[in-house]
């Protein structure tokens, strides 16, 4: 008697709770990149309101800002190799703009 049926559950049904896993798992996972991003995103946001509007750093930050924006819009269609460098890369970033800028 294997593990499945062990626990009551047939082979399908094994199946379709591994499969609902494996989407919920996704789900996290895209949840947690556009947050990374969003989080990016938003502390250039704060820096460039804090920034004097039309000098160089105001635009700066504006332009990253941007430029997170879309990654945020399209972190579903990176690489898993990009996604994984957004999970491990984006928080660092934040982390140190934050301590660089006293936010």
């Amino acid at each position: 008697m294997n593990d499945e049926q062990h626990e009551g559950r047939t082979p399908k049904a094994g199946e379709s709770t591994t499969a609902h896993r494996s989407r919920y798992a996704e789900i996290k996972r895209r949840e947690r990149l556009e947050g990374a991003a969003k989080s990016v995103w938003l502390t250039y946001q704060l820096l460039r309101h804090r920034a004097e509007r039309g000098s160089t750093e105001y635009e700066e930050f504006d332009q990253k800002r941007r430029h997170y924006v879309e990654v945020e819009k399209r972190v579903g269609s990176l690489t898993r190799e990009e996604q994984d460098r957004i999970l491990e890369e984006y928080p660092q970033l934040v982390a140190r703009l934050e301590e660089e800028h006293g936010l």
